[in-house]
């Protein structure tokens, strides 16, 4: 590896496009959350596209990250089992390391605040299901035959249309 000043400075911008795309992430859930209570349901095909897309960013960054803490450990002849990011910052003991240690927990931070943003969103989307299921089932007995007859007295089994209503006998 090459000399820790330049390892860290990659940690650094490994660090910062990873609090960038939860920014964008953070961005994404707002915006799904708008769309859910507008009922834009068309428009969640975007947003989940977007999120899909950032969510693989992001998979893509912790990969690096986690490359990156296995070759400092392999250049230290350690494990990369037994040593995290954490660790390895704490080890450092540089201002450097203080502060991309510091990034990283405001990164952490930004990941379980956006965990609980997805949460009330999932929310939301549960309650909305619910509500389209219940309405779905109104309508499915509306349309249940209702003893509706044609204009000659006989029995028709189809639900609301351009129909009379009449009594029997």
């Amino acid at each position: 590896m090459q000399d820790i000043v330049t390892a860290l400075q990659q940690l650094d911008h490994i660090l910062r496009r990873e609090e960038a795309q939860c920014d964008a992430l953070a961005h994404n859930i707002q915006r799904e959350r708008q769309v859910l209570r507008a009922l834009k349901l068309t428009d969640m095909a975007e947003v989940n596209h977007q999120r899909a897309e950032l969510l693989n960013g992001l998979h893509q960054l912790e990969t690096e990250r986690t490359a990156w803490v296995a070759q400092l450990a392999g250049h230290w002849n350690l494990a990369p089992s037994t040593i995290s990011l954490s660790v390895i910052l704490e080890r450092l003991e540089t201002g450097e390391a203080q502060r991309l240690e510091t990034l990283y927990t405001r990164m952490a931070g930004k990941i379980r605040a956006l965990r609980h943003e997805i949460s009330i969103n999932a929310g939301i989307l549960n309650s909305l299901q619910i509500f389209i299921r219940k309405g779905l089932n109104v309508v499915r007995q509306a349309t249940a035959p209702l003893g509706l007859y044609s204009n000659s007295g006989e029995p028709r089994d189809c639900g609301m249309g351009a129909m009379m209503f009449r009594q029997k006998g």
